[in-house]
């Protein structure tokens, strides 16, 4: 196959792999990241880098993500260029050296340096391809879009003084706390697209309840109840009504214990839906900490558009026709990921690109897998990775027949 090695940093390479087919048709691009966050030893139950077979199960950091679909893609392509497999167009396996850290010299450097390379159609990467169990149907989910960053600063002031003498009203650490609470009590207004929606109607079954959740004057109640109750569910839809606020980061004082500080800050991870605006979040801010006076200020830390492509395409009816294939009970369903891929970079890049995020698994279900990913342990059931390979080279089958 041709293949080439590119990228900013010579320790930080691209690979991107060419197999080009035996007539003109479309470009179909794999996708993914070969980074890892960083994982605690001490923590785990067997070492975080050794890819141990055990229990049925692929442990390792990245295992899920996104090791698995990087290793099934590449599986793919290499099944296919053994068989020399008749299809159409070209398909581009491009295995990326940075999307955790953000040092950009990943799959953002492709786009921008050498869009030659990775220049398709159509695009999978990581994003989507978990299930939920409703009835009889196992309801799959892939990103057709995806939110993003409106991540800004709160700054707090008041009157520096000695510990002793209480500043309540002046205590800019107290005026934080008091940003916190409000910020996490305010009911942002709510969106709600067309495939939401529907991803909606498919996931709860009592329709009472749907309906309230599709209601922007009663989805934030509704998604409360469920918290309040233990309904899985509210977290896989909660995040897809529009903007949310997950304060991260508090900083004040410092010097001493006994020294009020006169200022204090809080960065807030607030994400966005593609069709939401910064301007948007500003005003949720303000109407949120309006009782708080003239005690704060807000800035903006980093400011990104979210983007999506069309849901019905090519690509996704592809993708639904091998996935019932291969799992008959499957339901697949667009979703925006209230996370971040490299999809977005192509996306802006590369106008026309239909790109999303995709790969299944098979042997657990969502609830079961939740929370795995940059956690203590992170596995696979070792099954699903075969199964995966088998899939995108089936996809590639279908797309470019």
């Amino acid at each position: 196959m041709e293949a080439t090695l590119v990228g900013e940093l010579p320790e930080r390479q691209n690979l991107v792999a060419r197999l080009k087919g035996s007539r003109p048709g479309p470009t179909l691009l794999l996708l993914g990241h070969l980074d890892v966050v960083p994982a605690e030893a001490e923590e785990w139950s067997v070492p975080p880098f050794s890819g141990l077979v055990k229990d049925d199960y692929v442990w390792g950091r990245g295992a899920i993500d996104m090791k698995c679909q990087l290793a099934a893609e590449a599986v793919a392509v290499a099944m296919l260029a053994r068989a020399h497999a008749e299809f159409a167009g070209e398909l581009v396996f491009a295995a990326t050296a940075d999307e955790e850290v953000g040092e950009r010299c990943g799959a953002r450097w492709l786009v921008e340096q050498r869009p030659d390379l990775v220049r398709c159609e159509y695009l999978l990467n990581e994003g989507g391809g978990t299930y939920v169990t409703v009835g009889d149907a196992a309801l799959y989910t892939y990103t057709s879009g995806e939110k993003a960053f409106a991540q800004f600063r709160i700054r707090t002031r008041g009157k520096g003084g000695h510990g002793s003498v209480p500043l309540h009203e002046h205590n800019a650490v107290e005026t934080l706390g008091r940003v916190i609470t409000a910020l996490a009590d305010h009911e942002a207004a709510v969106e709600i697209a067309p495939f939401t929606a529907h991803y909606i109607d498919r996931l709860v079954p009592d329709p009472q309840l749907a309906a309230r959740l599709k209601d922007p004057a009663a989805a934030r109640a509704a998604i409360r109840e469920m918290h309040a109750r233990g309904d899985e569910n509210a977290y896989l839809i909660e995040p897809l009504l529009g903007i949310t606020f997950s304060p991260t980061i508090a900083r004040a004082g410092g010097k001493a214990v006994n020294v009020i500080p006169s200022h204090a800050e809080l960065d807030v991870d607030c994400r966005i839906l593609p069709s939401q605006t910064a301007p948007e979040v500003e005003r949720e801010v303000h109407a949120a900490l309006a009782h708080l006076g003239d005690t704060w200020s807000f800035e903006w830390n980093d400011v990104t558009e979210g983007n999506e492509s069309p849901a019905d395409t090519p690509l996704s009816r592809s993708l639904e026709r091998v996935l019932t294939t291969m799992v008959p009970r499957a339901e697949l369903l667009p979703v925006h990921l209230c996370g971040f891929t490299d999809s977005r970079w192509f996306r802006e890049r590369l106008p026309g690109i239909v790109a999303y995020g995709f790969c299944p698994f098979l042997a657990e279900d969502s609830p079961t897998m939740g929370g795995r990913e940059h956690a203590k342990d992170e596995r696979i059931a070792a099954g699903d990775v075969p199964f995966q390979a088998l899939f995108f080279e089936r996809v590639v089958r279908d797309l470019l027949a």
